[in-house]
């Protein structure tokens, strides 16, 4: 499935430790080719080109989407901690730490900083705080996984 091709992406897009801007300007260009024969492969060896169905084209655009958001991010300029966190609530919909961790990494942000941003990151997302109408297991459950996304940060310098 496309679908998993895209996240697959991904997920390789996440296995990087440290991008350059110049690098990831090369892997957006390159992603954006991939989505592109992704968008071709249903008419590929026909006779006749047709177009793909609207929900694949969906499925193909959305994760090849959040591959190029990420790519942005870390091209992006990061002067200001606040303004890099905005830019990554606005750019992509994940309210995952580990996933915003793991593009702190990506951009090679130090370890004393990556702490600070995922703080920041809590408190945009108001990550580990349960919803109103939400169970209050689902909410500790949460805020389990902070604390011990911020123990791992704080032992690794």
């Amino acid at each position: 499935s496309s679908g998993i091709n895209a996240e697959y992406g991904v997920s390789q897009i996440f296995k990087c430790k440290l991008v350059s801007t110049v690098g990831a300007e090369q892997l957006l260009l390159d992603t954006h080719s991939l989505k592109t024969i992704l968008l071709q492969l249903p008419s590929l060896g026909s006779a006749v080109a047709r177009k793909p169905s609207p929900s694949y084209t969906k499925v193909v655009s959305t994760g090849m989407v959040r591959a190029e958001m990420i790519l942005k991010l870390v091209m992006a300029p990061s002067e200001s901690h606040r303004t890099f966190v905005e830019s990554y609530v606005n750019l992509l919909s994940d309210r995952d730490p580990g996933d915003f961790q793991r593009v702190l990494e990506m951009k090679g942000f130090k370890r004393a900083e990556q702490v600070e941003l995922v703080e920041l990151f809590r408190k945009a997302t108001n990550c580990g705080a349960p919803a109103p109408d939400e169970g209050t297991a689902a909410g500790d459950q949460d805020s389990s996984r902070i604390r011990k996304l911020e123990k791992l940060i704080k032992k690794q310098f």
